[in-house]
């Protein structure tokens, strides 16, 4: 899938329409191809996910 704003890949790891690992590798194939706005884009959909299940009663939600 095509993510156009951190928003959008941020609802997709919490619903689990796809993993933190496909959204690392596509901030590595950003960096790769110096893409620096998709690169900002993916490391702080990650931030704010990880923030997300670093919180207390943390519980996964599923779709």
């Amino acid at each position: 899938m095509r993510y156009f704003n951190v928003d959008q890949i941020y609802a997709d790891l919490i619903t689990g329409r796809t993993t933190r690992t496909l959204v690392y590798s596509s901030l590595v194939r950003a960096r790769k191809r110096e893409q620096p706005d998709r690169v900002e884009m993916f490391e702080e959909a990650i931030r704010r996910f990880d923030e997300w299940r670093a919180t207390p009663n943390f519980t996964p939600l599923t779709s």
